[in-house]
């Protein structure tokens, strides 16, 4: 029986939520090989035709269809910037709040089923590449500036290349813990933890530790 007529009186964005609650919660329940489009499409109750006109894969079904962006504003600020280096580098991922599900809950479950799951896991990362290069071009420029402010010599700037690598590969980690804390809060119904100065403290304590 055809599930068309009752995926239009839902309307795009119901219909999308319903997708992706469902692909989330058969894979946090089945595991990420198991779980199937018709499988998705069952849970949702619609067909296969209308989950491809929301989502091109299982894949996007899980992670979102928006790929990771780096906001050109905040690059620009951070640039110049002579505050904590990797806390505000988290910001410079952009996320269009338009294209997030409507539902705290269904982004904290996204977050967990990701974190928990190495496959989507390794999905999620690879997105993160696309935009890596770009993302070390900005932290060579950031490090180039503070570099010239404290009057560093030849080999301290030939050295930067390496050190916005670094940077770079540790960015992806904590991108990834703050992700997690925002899920453990949005699941507590707290709102998510976006000051800068609050993070850039927690990694000054660890950092110290780790001398």
């Amino acid at each position: 029986m055809s599930t068309e007529p009752g995926s239009r009186r839902r309307g795009v964005a119901e219909t999308t939520a319903a997708i992706e609650r469902a692909a989330i919660d058969l894979v946090t329940e089945h595991g990420y090989d198991h779980v199937t489009v018709d499988m998705i499409c069952q849970a949702a109750g619609i067909s296969q035709r209308t989950f491809f006109n929301h989502f091109k894969t299982k894949d996007a079904a899980l992670l979102g269809i928006d790929e990771p962006s780096v906001d050109q504003q905040a690059a620009r600020e951070f640039i110049v910037s002579d505050g904590p280096l990797l806390a505000e580098a988290a910001t410079l991922v952009r996320i269009e709040p338009d294209r997030l599900p409507a539902d705290p809950s269904l982004i904290a479950r996204r977050i967990t089923a990701v974190s928990q799951n190495p496959m989507l896991l390794a999905r999620q990362m690879e997105r993160l590449t696309a935009i890596e290069a770009e993302l070390r071009q900005i932290l060579e420029l950031r490090l180039r500036q503070d570099a010239l402010r404290e009057g560093a010599d030849e080999a301290e700037l030939a050295d930067l290349p390496e050190q916005a690598e670094l940077i770079t590969h540790l960015l992806a980690g904590l991108m990834r813990y703050v992700g997690l804390s925002w899920a453990r809060r949005a699941a507590e119904g707290a709102p998510p933890p976006v000051d800068v100065g609050d993070l850039a403290d927690r990694l000054d304590r660890v950092i110290r530790k780790l001398g």
